[in-house]
């Protein structure tokens, strides 16, 4: 997959954590989409796939890891939380997602983006 100009879609309710995320993405190059909420994230996910999701592991009354289960597809994630948790990082990694603490660093998010998007398979819409 052409990892640059992938599409992201970010999930997480610190207003100015999910804006410094899109920002960053979208000066690598990549369609980034930022959004605060569950419902609005499970909205967008109900018409679209992205390449990429980025979504916090506390968003108000729900777990973040529930955008990863209950998608359709599956899709590569990175799940981010503000504390080191053991037993959450674990369930992300069981659901195939890569698990980071904040604060993030932004060359390393990058890193893993690169590395979560080269992983990905091609969607059957992309094979040539």
């Amino acid at each position: 997959m052409n990892v640059m100009g992938a599409s992201v879609l970010i999930v997480d309710d610190d207003v100015s954590t999910c804006a410094g995320m899109a920002e960053l993405l979208r000066h690598a190059g990549h369609d980034a989409q930022a959004t605060t909420t569950f419902e609005d994230a499970r909205a967008i996910l109900a018409r679209r796939t992205p390449d990429l999701l980025i979504v916090d592991i506390r968003l108000g009354e729900f777990n973040g890891l529930q955008l990863i289960m209950l998608s359709r597809t599956q899709i590569p994630a990175i799940v981010i939380s503000g504390f080191a948790d053991p037993l959450l990082e674990h369930e992300a990694r069981q659901a195939g997602a890569e698990f980071l603490v904040k604060p993030v660093v932004p060359a390393e998010l990058l890193a893993l983006v690169q590395q979560k998007l080269s992983q990905a398979p091609v969607p059957a819409t992309r094979r040539l």
